[in-house]
């Protein structure tokens, strides 16, 4: 007897500075707090190390880390937020404060540009070579988009979303 098999393709889709760049965090911009800059710049700018100056650039924030020097806070709008690691001490917790703000980051660009999303939507799988043990990447949030609407990503910010609602 003969069993076939049909074997379905999976299609991945890199979402990077060296794959497609509309969805990189380096290339997609978005205002927050008066300022435009690009989603990697926002979210590297806010994070505070112990006795360095705050970050001009993303540049600047691997460079303090590079050193050896401890983030200690985000600075995200007029709030210092505080620092929540993960159990293995190795990177932020995905309730962390900048986590939030980067997922939050995301939610406006792709709810600026929704035909961002309708492209991710042919794709199975997003992957991120850069990821790391970061909790939630570029790739996880366009996976959740592509896969159940941006606004599926609310509740991943809504507690930082209701603390700067509520000033």
């Amino acid at each position: 007897m003969w069993v076939s098999t049909a074997l379905r393709m999976v299609s991945a889709y890199c979402s990077h500075s060296r794959g497609d760049k509309r969805y990189s965090p380096f290339f997609c911009f978005v205002k927050a707090f008066g300022t435009a800059d690009s989603i990697e710049n926002h979210y590297q700018c806010a994070k505070r190390f112990e006795g360095c100056p705050a970050p001009g650039n993303w540049t600047a924030a691997r460079y303090w880390k590079r050193q050896g020097c401890k983030q200690i806070a985000w600075q995200i709008g007029d709030r210092e937020l505080p620092v929540k690691s993960n159990e293995q001490g190795t990177s932020f917790a995905v309730d962390d404060w900048g986590i939030q703000y980067y997922i939050a980051l995301w939610h406006r660009h792709l709810s600026q540009h929704p035909e961002k999303v309708e492209f991710a939507r042919q794709f199975d799988e997003f992957e991120d070579p850069f990821k790391r043990d970061f909790p939630f990447g570029q790739a996880d949030v366009i996976r959740v988009a592509a896969r159940e609407g941006v606004e599926a990503l609310l509740p991943y910010f809504a507690p930082l979303k209701q603390l700067l609602d509520n000033k």
